[in-house]
């Protein structure tokens, strides 16, 4: 990826991505977001815009966030087995948001509505730097069950228009088809 005046330029795509300039760097312990996730009022969080759709919670790590939430009687759950973005470049900040950005492309088919960064390491191969950036997905909801997919588009397309809602939905799942 390339930075191109607030944009960042995939060089395997050509795709721009536009990303806003963040007051605090990403770290380890760094929480990004969904936009659109529903979070208990008594919870404050200050945010700041990531890329389009996610937002960094800079002023609580997971850890703080989860005792927060928890204690609201809501869930932030976190989802075992590392996911993994890789950016090149020197130990910048430009090089860690682009390795973000490539491991929050991963996320998305989860439908999980946030990421925790759980390690940043600076790499290099035959003398050419790199940063891999590491963390794990997290999940912020009412319910301690977490639901599949299917049920948490639900879900969130209901939070949205009712975030206090303490009804638990279920959605019928539709059963594979069976070939003739």
């Amino acid at each position: 990826m390339h930075s191109i005046g607030g944009a960042l330029k995939a060089a395997q795509t050509g795709e721009f991505v536009e990303v806003n300039e963040m007051l605090s760097p990403l770290k380890i312990g760094t929480i990004l977001m969904e936009t659109d996730t529903f979070i208990p009022d008594s919870v404050w969080v200050q945010r700041e815009t990531f890329c389009p759709g996610w937002q960094a919670i800079t002023n609580l790590n997971g850890d703080d966030l989860d005792r927060q939430i928890r204690r609201d009687g809501w869930n932030f759950m976190f989802i075992g087995g590392a996911l993994q973005g890789t950016s090149w470049g020197s130990w910048s900040d430009v090089a860690i948001r682009c390795a973000a950005l490539r491991v929050l492309k991963r996320t998305q088919t989860t439908k999980l509505n946030a990421f925790e960064i759980t390690g940043i390491h600076p790499q290099r191969f035959l003398g050419v730097p790199y940063v891999v950036v590491t963390g794990h997905s997290r999940h912020l909801q009412k319910s301690t069950v977490l639901q599949n997919i299917a049920e948490r588009i639900h879900r969130a397309a209901r939070d949205v228009a009712s975030p206090t809602s303490d009804e638990v939905g279920v959605v019928p799942v539709p059963a594979p088809a069976v070939a003739k």
